[in-house]
């Protein structure tokens, strides 16, 4: 194992025609995977064929008419069954995040869709003379999402509403207590990007990447029951886990060899280095 494994494993989507493109006032903004596509087909007055893909019906024409459009269907196949247990937190959806979206959408629905997500993750860290401790977080067992894999201290998704330093500070609160001022001294240091595909669809996603350096007396608190331990690691000890196990949640683990290589970890000696950086940014 190694990290470009972790990478592959994390950027694993394989171009086909597996999806069919859908689209909303004529425009791209996602993939619906043809298995899923007759779900959608229920429910005509909201979802229509478009050519070789499928459209939400042009009937509906703003942002808000939109939304409640799609919210109903998603309220049928959500208790068939089709979600990874719904989240009550809506992700905007359209060409670009500092695009105006075109509407809103559940979150647990978005990989349905192939809509890309956004998200926010905080590697909080304390130095010991030379040396770099991280803490990571394990999730809950009963989290409905990769229950008990490692976590970054916060990890959030970006949802409707808020700005990044905005959601920076509420997931730091709600996942590990830390205080408002401790929280936005985060330095926003770059962002992941990769398409992940899975059983629940595709996930074509980016990581807004923080850093933060914390006291060394400071020690993460969770609030919101979906963290179930924090442990502080030697940054070699979390190099180790994440080049040779598949311990952490799969973009985690990304995200963290994007850690190694900022604070010179992970060196151009390394033989996948210049694969490894490509990976990244995809």
């Amino acid at each position: 194992m190694s990290f470009l494994d972790r990478i592959e494993e994390c950027d694993n989507a394989v171009a086909g025609d597996a999806y069919l493109p859908f689209t909303v006032a004529g425009t791209r903004v996602g993939w619906v995977h043809r298995d899923f596509a007759p779900q959608l087909d229920r429910f005509p007055d909201v979802f229509t064929r478009t050519g070789e893909g499928i459209g939400l019906s042009p009937n509906f024409t703003d942002y808000g008419a939109r939304t409640a459009a799609v919210d109903a269907p998603l309220q049928v196949l959500d208790g068939e069954g089709y979600f990874a247990g719904w989240r009550d937190e809506a992700y905007p959806v359209g060409t670009g995040f500092h695009h105006t979206p075109l509407f809103e959408m559940e979150r647990t629905a978005v990989p349905r869709f192939g809509v890309p997500a956004y998200g926010v993750h905080i590697h909080g860290f304390v130095r010991h003379g030379d040396d770099i401790l991280l803490w990571i977080g394990k999730r809950a067992e009963d989290k409905p999402t990769y229950p008990g894999k490692l976590d970054q201290m916060v990890a959030g998704g970006q949802p409707v509403g808020l700005g990044l330093m905005e959601n920076v500070i509420k997931e730091a609160g709600e996942e590990a207590a830390i205080p408002p001022d401790i929280a936005a001294t985060a330095k926003p240091v770059g962002a992941i990007s990769y398409t992940h595909e899975s059983e629940d669809g595709m996930k074509p996603d980016v990581m807004f990447v923080y850093d933060l350096e914390l006291p060394r007396d400071f020690e993460p608190r969770n609030t919101d029951g979906e963290t179930a331990e924090f442990r502080l690691l030697p940054a070699s000890e979390v190099m180790e886990i994440t080049a040779q196990t598949t311990d952490f949640k799969f973009n985690c683990a990304v995200a963290n060899i994007d850690f190694f290589i900022r604070h010179g970890l992970l060196t151009p000696d390394d033989p996948d280095y210049v694969e490894i950086t490509r990976g990244l940014h995809r």
